[in-house]
């Protein structure tokens, strides 16, 4: 499986991964005795890599503190994960702008040409919002099939499970890829229903790329498209207020997946979409932001029976 230099890279990209390692660990690894072990050690130090061990039932090896190696090497899925780390570390801004620029720069530089298309691809493709710890898992793989295929204009095979357990086979054109809250999503044309969809990248069972290609249309907007639909799947009555603030102020209070929100001059025209428009009645009032009713007639009824129940508890 190994030869005598493929050996030698992988105890050194171990040593880089791991603080310490047993000789047992290695051995283990690399299918090897552990004198064989002991051997590429003493190899790797003639070549100058200050390695130090330590002798016993519980010793190991370990790089020594401080020292530089070469530039590592990443494969499609680790140039993903380092990409997606750095872009959603400026989403949440856990370190200073520049230090997440100049790392991308400089990963960027080195790369080869071909894992330099996925990283382009993940940043061209790839849209952040409002995201929360705790991401909903899908595979590094996933995500880069995702993106290249938004970038490169390339339909995707996939078998999806919906909601109710249901899988289908279906071949997609994927217009975006949105990573909202915790959730991964896609916007995309569904051949199988003739229209556009929104899939959840953790509900994909299996993806290929498929030899059809497509062209997005122009301007689309693949966040507004996924926040709406996610919106109006939200209930059966469509609801629409008129805020007497500024779509600045409201949106401070309305987050977007409840509702979409729209200016009209110094006023905000919300629509959203209910089963209980007495949920939403009281929603209303709590926010304490002059409003409208537009739509509809049973959020006009359930903002009358608050404001009696209400007045009851003031007359009593």
């Amino acid at each position: 499986m190994y030869n005598p230099t493929m050996r030698l890279l992988t105890i050194l990209e171990v040593l880089q991964s791991r603080s310490e390692v047993s000789g047992h660990e290695l051995a283990k690894k690399l299918e090897v005795e552990e004198r064989s072990i002991r051997r590429y050690i003493m190899m790797l130090r003639d070549l100058g890599i200050p390695i130090e061990g330590e002798r016993g039932r519980h010793g190991g090896y370990s790089l020594q503190k401080g020292f530089r190696l070469p530039p590592l090497m990443f494969n499609k899925e680790e140039i993903t994960a380092v990409m997606l780390g750095l872009m959603l570390a400026r989403e949440l801004s856990v370190t200073s702008l520049p230090a997440i620029e100049s790392a991308a720069a400089k990963i960027e530089r080195v790369l080869p040409e071909e894992l330099q298309q996925s990283a382009d691809a993940l940043r061209d493709s790839l849209i952040l919002d409002n995201v929360q710890i705790g991401v909903s898992s899908v595979p590094n793989e996933s995500i880069t099939l995702f993106s290249r295929a938004v970038y490169e204009g390339k339909c995707l095979q996939i078998t999806y499970i919906s909601s109710d357990g249901t899988l289908t086979d279906r071949m997609i054109a994927p217009y975006g890829l949105v990573l909202h809250a915790r959730t991964w999503y896609v916007a995309a044309y569904c051949y199988l229903r003739q229209d556009m969809r929104v899939f959840r990248l953790d509900r994909v069972r299996l993806i290929s790329l498929a030899a059809r290609t497509f062209t997005k249309p122009e301007n689309f907007d693949a966040k507004g498209f996924i926040l709406g639909s996610i919106i109006k799947g939200s209930g059966n009555y469509t609801f629409e207020v008129l805020f007497d603030a500024p779509i600045s102020t409201v949106r401070e209070v309305i987050p977007e997946t409840m509702a979409i929100l729209e200016s009209s001059g110094s006023k905000t025209l919300m629509r959203c979409y209910s089963d209980d428009p007495y949920w939403l009645a009281r929603y209303l009032v709590r926010i304490e932001l002059p409003f409208t009713v537009l739509q509809s007639d049973e959020l006009r009824d359930a903002l009358r029976a608050l404001a009696n129940d209400i007045l009851a508890t003031i007359e009593q």
